[in-house]
């Protein structure tokens, strides 16, 4: 709007494209007093939000779960995550200092930690390859190959390093009901781990490498439990995807 801008001869120095970052400063400025009244209730409710998702159990964590996928496309999801992996939730460890979030409790030795983590390993590691098979195996047969070269290596960053998002844009936008699928099974996955003997952490993201080093761990709880659910998830994710997409004809 403003990259064209003319102002006086005296002023000429800072028209044009140089009164861009000007005008951008002051509209910064105008918002960040509008926001210092405007956030705080807006935090709050994000507390309080957390809050609840501690302490309703397995509705917390489905809730988390799934709504972890549904924000991931405007990348919302980093303020959920923030907030229940960094913040809510107290525990004190054996030196006596007070540490917060899922993440750092679990790793803190906190037993009751571990909850809002542990689900998204058998979704990260299998649930979503096996719905890039399902894609490959009802792909066009003149467009397979294409297909596999796209699917077989954002099935690869997901088992490996837990790096979810080349394969869920590949479809969210696509076929949008494939993926509020995709995120009520990660809330369901999280559900179940929760009231599961299973625990498990991650310092990055849920993929093998995590569960591998976690697996080492001697604060993990029953890690091999990740293993079956995770073959649960592979047959669950490659039939329903399978079905919908013959069913429905998706792209």
């Amino acid at each position: 709007k403003y990259h064209d801008v003319k102002l006086p001869d005296v002023l000429g120095f800072f028209g044009g494209k140089r009164f861009v970052p000007i005008a951008a400063s002051v509209a910064s400025i105008v918002m960040a007093l509008v926001f210092g009244y405007v956030w705080p209730p807006v935090q709050d409710a994000i507390h309080r939000v957390g809050e609840w998702l501690l302490g309703a159990g397995l509705l917390g964590a489905f809730t988390f779960g799934t709504l972890n996928r549904l924000l991931l496309p405007l990348g919302l999801h980093h303020v959920l995550n923030s907030m229940v992996w960094f913040v809510f939730g107290e525990f004190t460890n054996a030196a006596g200092a007070v540490v917060t979030g899922d993440l750092h409790r679990f790793f803190a030795g906190d037993p009751t930690a571990g909850v809002f983590m542990t689900g998204f390993f058998p979704i990260m590691m299998f649930g979503l390859p096996a719905a890039a098979l399902a894609m490959y195996v009802t792909a066009k047969t003149k467009r397979r190959k294409v297909a596999a070269g796209l699917l077989l290596s954002a099935a690869v960053a997901s088992f490996v390093v837990g790096v979810t998002e080349p394969l869920e844009f590949a479809f969210m936008f696509l076929a949008p009901w494939l993926y509020l699928v995709h995120a009520v099974f990660t809330g369901i996955s999280l559900a179940i781990s929760a009231i599961l003997p299973v625990r498990m952490g991650f310092g990055f993201s849920a993929g093998g490498l995590d569960l591998l080093l976690g697996w080492m761990n001697p604060l993990a709880q029953n890690p091999w439990i990740i293993l079956i659910m995770g073959v649960f998830w592979f047959v669950v994710y490659f039939l329903v995807f399978r079905f919908l997409i013959l069913k429905f004809q998706l792209k």
